[in-house]
């Protein structure tokens, strides 16, 4: 039996690596330099009108811009690769859908497609997918990890070994993963809700919650015979 994969979404790009020359050129266009040439010149407007003379001035004019520099506040960008790639998740999560639903039974898919509407009604509000966050953590985690690779452990078993095998709670491994499929959707639901009522609590509880859950993504089932 061929494995079936389906697609995940592309590592972030590692971060871009700065040399001398680029470090001087952002230091030049920095808000910390514009402050600081700013002192700079209004102390070279008080000796051009004789307010500061000779030899005090250089010192004074270098004191304004190291206090303009220092006072400054330097903005903190978003690490490289922090920005949620909403449209390749979008993409990602449908093409997985469609590859699903042309190697598992109907169940299976309407399962996973329930999944993937919540994750849709929560890609549908970009603004709730902060870089870092817990909601955009556990939405790229389910798409990059638990969704994808609890149906391709399902979609390696032999069919009939699926359908009909009986575990010790008397469940077939198909009624397993679409229990988990349905404990996934619920997950996913309840952080969208919290992060859209800015409940950080009950994000980060539904967080680890999925974490625990399906952070080993293994459906935990016995080898069917050979």
């Amino acid at each position: 039996m061929t494995a079936i994969r389906l697609p995940r979404p592309d590592p972030p790009p590692p971060p871009p690596t700065s040399g001398r020359r680029e470090k001087a050129l952002a230091w030049l266009g920095s808000l910390k330099n514009i402050a600081g040439c700013t002192g700079a010149i209004g102390g070279l407007g008080l000796t051009a009108t004789g307010v500061l003379g000779s030899p005090e001035w250089p010192f004074v004019v270098a004191a304004l811009y190291a206090i303009g520099a220092l006072v400054t506040p330097v903005p903190r960008p978003a690490p490289a690769g922090a920005q949620l790639r909403v449209a390749e998740l979008r993409r990602v999560v449908d093409a997985q859908l469609r590859i699903l639903a042309e190697h598992a039974p109907a169940e299976i898919t309407s399962a996973a497609a329930r999944v993937v509407d919540a994750l849709r009604e929560v890609l549908d509000r970009p603004h709730l997918l902060r870089a870092g966050s817990p909601e955009a953590f556990v939405v790229v985690r389910t798409i990059a990890d638990y969704l994808p690779t609890a149906l391709e452990v399902y979609l390696g078993l032999p069919a009939r070994y699926a359908e009909t095998h009986r575990l010790d709670d008397g469940r077939t491994p198909r009624e397993v993963v679409v229990d988990q499929l349905g404990l996934l959707e619920k997950g996913v639901r309840d952080v969208t809700e919290a992060a859209a009522a800015g409940d950080t609590a009950k994000l980060l509880s539904h967080g680890r919650f999925l974490a625990d859950r399906f952070g080993s993504t293994d459906l935990d089932l016995p080898n069917p015979p050979v």
